[in-house]
């Protein structure tokens, strides 16, 4: 649940910015784009980010989920995928870092 409150946090950053806020848009959350350039509050907004928009834009749940979206992203085209784990449940980020580290040595180059 933190985790998520916080990657909701992160994501009201880009709503309102040209370009990623047509971005929300178009995955059908033009409402969020349109409060944020309002000038709504970041921590309203934050409340307002569904988990179906965390799950459109962010790589989340298990390692087989990780690796899935990863493979999602390259299948879409993506040369480059940047990853930033989540530290509010884990500060280090180490579960993230840990299972990643995992599918890159698994991963022939």
């Amino acid at each position: 649940e933190a985790a998520l409150r916080q990657i909701a946090a992160q994501l009201t950053v880009y709503l309102k910015p040209p370009g990623y806020g047509e971005m929300f848009s178009r995955l059908g959350h033009g409402d969020l784009v349109a409060r944020a350039r309002a000038g709504v509050s970041r921590a309203e907004l934050t409340g307002a980010i569904p988990i179906s928009l965390i799950a459109q834009v962010c790589a989340i749940g298990s390692a087989a989920q990780l690796t899935a979206r990863i493979d999602d992203y390259h299948r879409a085209g993506a040369d480059h995928v940047g990853l930033v784990p989540g530290t509010a449940e884990d500060p280090g980020g180490n579960a993230v870092l840990t299972a990643l580290s995992a599918l890159v040595k698994e991963t022939p180059a």
